[in-house]
């Protein structure tokens, strides 16, 4: 019996649709996420404009043994991307639902930031949580605790801890505690010289999972201005 708190699903999936103003090969017809919902996880006003022209979809599907799920839907994302550059098309990410405004050559698996959204609707009560992680097998992070007023702080931990879950899952279990370093987070936001960031800062963190909500509830251990930043 595993002794593993959080379970590894055999298999993962994730979808991308390609819209573009001319069919391509053959033409699906997955219903798309509405414009409000699209602009709520993010996507800009100039991309749902671009995305109006092209009523044309072709869906791009990826499901794989979560043992090499990055790779496999890095690979479909880029595929997408690159398909859209060379039909002028647009890309819309299924799960979290938004336009992807990504070049193919910028995907990345260490930059985690690309791979999920954050959801403040529960920032008053001191809760952030993630979406898009689960496309990997992982559970969703909410993040407890937070200082809505400062959560900017708490956001780059959130950058950085994804990008360990990313690059560790599902080799390590999640679940204890856990240090995020500040090159964790040059990772997670995409900075160019992360890899030159000092590992020297750090902030503790305590990962519990509850599988009723089947979601990795994290606790900041300090203030991340002060471990961090100071």
């Amino acid at each position: 019996m595993s002794t593993r708190p959080v379970p590894v699903p055999e298999t993962c999936s994730a979808s991308y649709a390609l819209m573009t103003s001319e069919p391509l090969d053959h033409e699906d017809h997955l219903p798309m996420p509405n414009e409000a919902l699209l602009r709520r996880y993010g996507t800009s006003d100039a991309s749902l404009a671009r995305l109006r022209e092209r009523p044309h979809q072709l869906l791009l599907h990826c499901q794989a043994p979560t043992e090499v799920m990055a790779d496999a839907v890095r690979d479909c994302r880029i595929q997408a991307l690159d398909l859209a550059a060379r039909h002028d098309g647009v890309v819309v990410e299924l799960l979290p639902p938004r336009v992807l405004e990504l070049e193919p050559e910028d995907v990345s698996l260490a930059h985690a930031q690309q791979w999920y959204v954050l959801d403040y609707d529960d920032l008053e009560d001191g809760l952030l949580r993630t979406d898009g992680l689960e496309q990997f097998g992982l559970p969703e992070v909410t993040v407890a605790d937070v200082d809505p007023a400062t959560h900017a702080m708490t956001d780059a931990v959130v950058a950085g801890l994804a990008h360990r879950l990313i690059a560790e899952w599902p080799s390590n279990d999640p679940v204890g505690p856990a240090t995020v370093t500040l090159r964790d987070i040059a990772f997670g936001l995409g900075d160019a010289e992360a890899s030159e960031t000092p590992e020297g800062r750090s902030i503790d963190v305590l990962i519990d999972y509850e599988a009723g909500a089947h979601r990795l509830l994290v606790r900041l251990m300090d203030d991340p201005a002060k471990a961090l930043f100071a």
